[in-house]
């Protein structure tokens, strides 16, 4: 099961968002292992980075690991992604989505630590966002 929460006023297409992580999750073998989706507004996701990470900035994505069933939380910050679709030049909800799929990937194991690891990273994103329809 997928839950998308969206405690922000910006509307959002939950049924791509969920659309985008059943593939991801299909195709990495994530298959059966439930997802939470959160869309928060910027005071909320700079106090869980400034908690969790330790870092008082604003990011755009965190993730949760889960346990058990639940694979984790993937957590999206409208405000943040919508500025960095502006930087991009790309539409908001192609950067929501990429979004989504790299905290989902970082669930899964995935990591851009090291030049190959982003390498990777970036090729799974680019294959799941070139998909998305």
């Amino acid at each position: 099961m997928i839950e998308v929460q969206n405690l922000t006023k910006t509307k959002i297409n939950k049924t791509e968002l969920r659309k985008i992580a059943e593939r991801v999750l299909r195709k990495e073998k994530g298959k059966g292992k439930d997802l939470s989706l959160v869309l928060v507004g910027p005071q909320r996701m700079r106090k869980l980075s400034k908690i969790y990470r330790g870092k008082d900035v604003l990011a755009n994505v965190l993730s949760f690991q889960g346990e058990g069933f639940l694979l984790g939380e993937v957590v999206l910050c409208p405000s943040v992604i919508r500025k960095d679709a502006l930087e991009y030049k790309i539409p908001f909800q192609g950067a929501l989505c990429w979004m989504l799929v790299h905290g989902l990937l970082h669930l899964l194991g995935y990591s851009h630590e090291t030049l190959k690891q982003e390498t990777i990273m970036t090729k799974k994103e680019q294959q799941y966002l070139s998909t998305a329809s």
